[in-house]
C-alpha cells in the first residue's frame, strides 16, 4: 500500500464518523473537518488519482460554503464522504474503480473539468488484474499473501484500536441494559462499531466488516427509535462483540506470518439472529418526520398531506425531499428536524494520547525537582540567610514545585470507572451461570486512581465479586424463605477518605460463617485449637491460601485461591490494606484502602538512633510517650505497652534492624518510657514501634532500592531527605513478620 494512501485512510478513519454528526452551526467542528480535508487533498495530489482529488476538492468547497452560511444542508457532504471512503477502500484493495461521480460532484457545486469526474484506476489499473488473481488464489477472503511493513503497521494499529473500541462497547451495553432509553449510551455504542466496520473494510477483512456492519444496523434502528433495547438485543450484541474479538485476535496472532487471517469463526448464526431482530422492526420512527415538522411550525398539516400524496406517486422518494422540492419547507428547518429525529449525541471531549513511558519520565523528573527543592530549602546557607529577597524566591520556588508536582501526579490519575464498569458484564454472566438474580449498584466511578493501580486492582475486585455471587448471595428461593428480595444486590463503591481511596464491595447475602471458618483454619493448621480470636481476626483468615469453606468446587470459585491474591496485591504491591466486616444472615462488606498514588507516599518521618525511617501514615493509629506503669514485660523477655485497655507487643526497631551494633537478641538498652511509641496496625493486628524522635509528617517521593536490596525484609523503598541523606520506608507487614519470626 502506498504511503500517501495509507495516510489518507488514517485521516478518513479519524473524521468520517464525525461528519455524520456535524452541525452546520458548529463552526469550530467544521473548521477541524476542513483542515483534515486540506491534508487529504495534499496527499491525494501526491497519489496522483484524479477522481480522488476532484472529490476532495468538491467536499472542501462545499464545506467552505457551509461555514460561510451559503449552504446549510450537509447531506451532499455526507454522501461525498461515504463515496470517498469507498474510493479509498477500492484503491487499498487494488481494485479498479469504475463509477461516475459527476452527479455527486454536481450536488457539491464542484465544476467538472475533463474526465476527472470518472473514477478510474490510474496507477492502480495496471496491477489490478494481477492483484485480483492473487487475492482469490491465496490468503483468506481476499487478504493478500504478502504484506509490506507499512501494511503490517496499519493492521497492528487496527487490531489495537478495535479491541479498545470493543471493550468500550461491552461497558456501555451494561449501562444500556439498565436504561434502554439512554440515547447518549446508544450513540456511544454505535460509534465504535462504525469505526471497526470502516477500517476493516479498508483492510479487506470481510467477515469482520460484515458482522460489524450488521451490528451497526441494529444499533442504528435503536437510536432512531425503531427498535427497543431489551435483554435479547443486548445478548445478541454481546455475542457479536465476542465474535469480533475472536476474529481480531486471530488477525493479531497471524500477523507475523505475513498473511493476517480472520480465523475459522462461523458468523452465520449470529448474523441470522441480527437479521431476525431487524425483520421484527416495523418501519417508521417513533416520531415521524412530518410530525416533528408540524410541531416546529415548519409545515402545515395540509402541506404535509399533499406531500404524502406526492410521495405515494413517486415511489422511493423521502418525504423530506418532496417537501423541499415543493418548497413547503426550508432546507435548514428540515435538517434541524432530521437531527432531532435521529437524536445524535454531541462530539466527545478530545484527548491527546501520550506515551506512558514519557509520562512516567515527566513524573520522575518532577519528583527529582521536588527533592532538589527540599534540599535547597534546608541548606544551611539558606537557613542562615537574612536576605528577604532570597526567602521570597525560595518560597516562590517551593509553591511552583508543589503545584508542578501535583499537576504531574494528576496526569497519572484516571477514573476508576473503567475497572468498575467491566464488572457489570461479569455480574451479569456469573449470575446467569449460578442461577441467581443479581443487580450491581455502583457509585463513585469518577474517583481517580493512579493508572498503574488500575490493572492491579482489577483482579482483586473480580475475586471479591465472584465470591459475593457464589458464596455470599443465596438462590432466589432461599432468599424469599429468609424474607429477602429474590434479587440479590452487590454494591460497588469508591470514595476518598483521609487522603486515601476506599473501595467497598458489599453484598446482602448470607454473610461469613465464622464457626465454619474456625473449623477449617484449625483443621488446616493455621491456628491452634482453643486459640481466642476476635471477629475481625476470624474474618481475615479467609485471606490465607487454600482456606475455603465452599461445600463444592464450581467454575466460579471455591478452590481456595483468589483471596490470598487479593491480600498480596493490595497489601504488598499497592501498599494498601483490606478489612472485612460481616453479619451472618445480613451480608459481607470488604473495604480496600489504597494510597492515591504509587509514586508518592504520605508518611511520618521518625528517628531511630542515627537513622531515619518513614512509617506510612495509612498504618498509624496513634503516637505517644508511654508512662512507666503502661510498660510491661512478659516472662521477663517480650515487652508490651498498655494501649486503650489492651496489651500491645512492643517492637524495638533498633534491635530489629541491628542498629548501633545491637542485634535482635541483645539486651534492652533503655526503658521504653524514655522514648516514643508509634502504634501501627496491619490485618487487625497492632504493634507498638519504639522510636527516639518524631521528625514530622511529609509527602515522600518513593525510590526503589533496586538490585539485591530490592527484597530487603521490612523495607518497602527509600526516600531522599531534605539534607540529601537516604531514609528507608518501612513495610509494616514485613516488620510484623520479622518480629514474629524473631520471637
Amino acid at each position: 500500500m502506498k504511503k500517501p494512501l495509507k495516510n489518507i485512510i488514517q485521516l478518513i478513519e479519524s473524521f468520517a464518523l464525525e461528519t455524520v454528526m456535524l452541525d452546520p452551526e458548529d463552526i469550530p467542528a467544521l473548521g477541524n473537518t476542513l483542515k483534515s480535508l486540506e491534508s487529504i487533498e495534499t496527499l491525494a495530489k501526491k497519489l496522483g488519482e484524479g477522481s480522488l482529488i476532484s472529490l476532495t476538492l468538491g467536499l472542501r468547497g462545499y464545506l467552505e460554503k457551509v461555514i460561510l452560511r451559503e449552504a446549510s444542508d450537509l447531506s451532499p457532504f455526507e454522501s461525498g464522504v461515504s463515496e470517498l471512503q469507498g474510493l479509498c477502500r477500492d484503491l487499498a484493495n487494488d481494485k479498479k474503480p469504475d463509477k461516475d461521480i459527476s452527479p455527486l460532484l454536481k450536488s457539491l457545486g464542484y465544476s467538472i473539468q475533463g474526465s476527472g469526474s470518472k473514477v478510474h484506476g490510474s496507477e492502480v489499473s495496471e496491477t489490478a488484474d494481477a492483484t485480483d488473481e492473487r487475492s482469490q488464489g491465496g490468503g483468506e477472503k481476499g487478504t493478500p499473501d504478502k504484506l509490506s511493513d507499512e501494511d503490517k503497521e496499519i493492521i497492528a494499529d487496527f487490531v489495537t484500536e478495535s479491541l479498545d473500541n470493543l471493550g468500550t462497547i461491552e461497558v456501555k451495553l451494561m449501562d444500556l441494559e439498565q436504561d434502554p432509553s439512554d440515547v447518549e449510551t446508544i450513540n456511544a455504542i454505535f460509534r465504535p462499531f462504525h469505526t471497526v466496520k470502516g477500517v476493516s473494510g479498508f483492510l479487506n477483512f470481510t467477515n469482520i466488516n460484515k458482522l460489524a456492519h450488521m451490528s451497526e444496523n441494529l444499533l442504528d434502528k435503536a437510536r432512531n427509535g425503531e427498535l427497543s433495547i431489551d435483554g435479547e438485543v443486548v445478548d445478541v450484541i454481546l455475542e457479536s462483540v465476542d465474535m469480533l474479538k475472536g476474529m481480531i485476535e486471530s488477525v493479531r496472532a497471524s500477523l507475523d506470518t505475513g498473511t493476517p487471517l480472520e480465523g475459522e469463526i462461523d458468523t452465520e448464526q449470529i448474523i441470522i439472529k441480527i437479521e431476525n431482530l431487524l425483520t421484527k422492526v416495523e418501519g417508521g420512527y417513533d416520531k415521524p418526520l412530518g410530525e416533528i415538522l408540524i410541531e416546529k411550525g415548519a409545515v402545515s398539516e395540509s402541506d404535509l398531506e399533499e406531500a404524502l400524496d406526492i410521495q405515494k406517486e413517486q415511489d422511493g422518494k423521502k418525504i423530506g425531499e418532496v417537501l423541499v422540492e415543493q418548497k413547503k419547507v426550508e432546507t435548514k428547518k428540515l435538517v434541524s428536524a432530521l437531527r432531532e429525529q435521529k437524536r445524535f449525541g454531541r462530539q466527545a471531549t478530545l484527548h491527546v494520547k501520550v506515551d506512558t513511558d514519557k509520562l512516567d519520565n515527566v513524573v520522575d523528573m518532577v519528583g527529582e525537582l521536588a527533592i532538589a527543592q527540599s534540599m535547597l530549602r534546608q541548606n544551611e546557607l539558606v537557613l542562615a540567610s537574612r536576605d528577604r529577597k532570597l526567602d521570597q524566591t525560595v518560597n516562590q520556588l517551593n509553591q511552583l514545585t508543589s503545584g508542578l508536582q501535583k499537576t504531574a501526579m494528576s496526569l497519572r490519575m484516571v477514573p476508576i470507572k473503567s475497572s468498575f464498569q467491566k464488572m457489570l458484564r461479569l455480574v451479569r454472566d456469573l449470575a446467569k451461570k449460578a442461577g441467581k438474580e443479581v443487580q450491581l449498584i455502583m457509585s463513585g466511578e469518577d474517583t481517580e486512581i493512579d493508572r498503574n493501580m488500575v490493572e492491579e486492582i482489577y483482579e482483586p475486585i473480580v475475586h471479591m465479586i465472584r465470591n459475593s455471587i457464589d458464596h455470599g448471595l443465596e438462590l432466589p428461593e432461599k432468599r424469599e424463605t429468609a424474607n429477602k428480595p429474590r434479587q440479590g444486590t452487590i454494591y460497588l463503591k469508591a470514595y476518598h477518605k483521609g487522603g486515601d481511596i476506599v473501595i467497598e464491595i458489599e453484598d446482602d447475602g448470607r454473610g461469613l460463617n465464622r464457626e465454619k471458618i474456625l473449623e477449617k483454619a484449625i483443621s488446616s493448621g493455621l491456628i491452634k485449637e482453643g486459640e481466642k480470636l476476635t471477629d475481625g481476626e476470624i474474618n481475615n483468615l479467609i485471606f490465607h491460601p487454600g482456606l475455603s469453606t465452599a461445600e463444592k468446587i464450581t467454575d466460579i470459585s471455591g478452590r481456595g485461591v483468589g483471596m490470598d491474591v487479593v491480600k498480596s496485591r493490595i497489601v504488598e504491591k499497592l501498599r494498601g490494606r483490606v478489612d472485612v466486616q460481616s453479619i451472618e444472615g445480613k451480608g459481607t462488606t470488604v473495604f480496600i484502602r489504597l494510597p492515591l498514588t504509587l509514586a508518592i507516599i504520605d508518611g511520618m518521618i521518625v528517628k531511630v538512633g542515627v537513622e531515619r525511617y518513614v512509617i506510612p501514615t495509612l498504618t498509624i493509629q496513634e503516637s505517644f510517650r508511654p508512662d512507666k506503669n503502661e510498660c510491661h514485660t512478659v516472662k521477663g523477655e517480650g515487652e508490651v505497652i498498655m494501649f486503650r485497655d489492651h496489651l500491645v507487643p512492643l517492637i524495638r526497631l533498633n534491635r530489629l534492624f541491628g542498629l548501633n551494633g545491637n542485634s535482635f537478641s541483645s539486651g534492652i538498652v533503655s526503658p521504653a518510657w524514655e522514648k516514643l511509641v508509634v502504634v501501627v496496625e496491619n490485618q487487625e493486628k497492632r504493634r507498638c514501634l519504639l522510636v527516639d524522635e518524631l521528625l514530622g509528617q511529609d509527602e515522600i517521593v518513593i525510590k526503589s532500592l533496586g538490585g539485591e536490596l530490592k527484597h530487603t525484609k521490612g523495607i518497602a523503598g527509600a526516600a531522599i531527605m531534605g539534607d540529601g541523606t537516604v531514609g528507608l520506608i518501612l513495610d509494616i507487614s514485613g516488620v510484623f513478620n520479622m518480629f514474629s519470626e524473631g520471637l
